[in-house]
């Protein structure tokens, strides 16, 4: 009993300690090019129907025979429609752009990080022994997670930027040593 609980003492004093990662290759984190691929695919196709949604709706509005009340809501519908699948593309398209340039490299001094997108991205460094904590917290739509630093610096990321956000920060929280807090 006394051994367990040395052991269990020794693993908890190892808690927040550098981890010696000498002569570990260096590990890149990105997003699949697959799943970057289908954003931008989603994105042609909603542009595609969003345009035939419109086309439609022009059809409706200036038809050749009598205006109707029916034809004036199936104008109104298929121009909603269009809107919708006009805003889904602009959606899919950021969204595609920010997936497209975030990468987290983690090597022997520390994490590097790429957030956001091209003309808006921000790269931070956070070495090893500077990460204090690794915090996880659920939100409605996503999954946030912040790595705080002990200088005050913050990264944070969703899942919106990562497609396995929980795993990018266990391969952190590990390359600090440290556990994965839960908010």
């Amino acid at each position: 009993m006394i051994e367990a609980q040395s052991q269990v003492m020794a693993q908890a004093a190892g808690i927040g300690r550098q981890r010696e990662r000498t002569g570990v290759r260096p590990t890149l984190v990105r997003n699949s090019r697959i799943l970057i691929g289908l954003g931008f695919l989603g994105s042609a196709i909603a542009f595609v129907v969003s345009l035939s949604m419109a086309v439609l709706a022009c059809s409706s509005i200036f038809a050749q025979h009598a205006m109707t009340t029916d034809r004036i809501a199936a104008a109104c519908l298929w121009a909603l429609g269009a809107w919708i699948m006009a805003m889904s593309y602009v959606f899919l398209w950021r969204q595609g752009q920010v997936m497209t340039h975030c990468s987290v490299l983690l090597d022997s001094q520390g994490a590097h990080f790429k957030l956001g997108g091209k003309n808006d991205g921000r790269e931070v460094f956070m070495p090893w022994d500077e990460i204090a904590a690794v915090h996880h917290k659920r939100i409605p739509t996503a999954q946030k997670f912040t790595v705080l630093g002990t200088d005050t610096s913050t990264v944070t990321f969703t899942s919106y930027n990562f497609y396995r956000p929980k795993k990018v920060a266990r391969l952190i929280a590990a390359g600090a040593g440290l556990p994965l807090l839960r908010d």
